[in-house]
């Protein structure tokens, strides 16, 4: 079925509740306390293989979250 609105998922961190982003100057990724700088995907499964990637780099696998609409 589908909708007017595109599915939006953001990473957040399991251990400080951060939302993840990529940075504009460095494209580093960074933790931020609000969804205003959150990198959001705009399907799960890129969500899923983005947090496993974070994880096997930095050591804690971001949860994946679904905004609502």
């Amino acid at each position: 079925m589908f909708t007017k609105y595109a599915e939006r998922y953001v990473l957040r961190t399991p251990s400080a509740g951060k939302y993840l982003g990529v940075n504009g100057h460095d494209a580093q990724i960074r933790a931020s306390d609000t969804l205003d700088n959150a990198w959001i995907f705009h399907t799960h499964d890129g969500a899923v293989t983005h947090a496993l990637w974070i994880g096997e780099v930095h050591g804690e696998t971001p949860d994946v979250v679904k905004l609502d609409h």
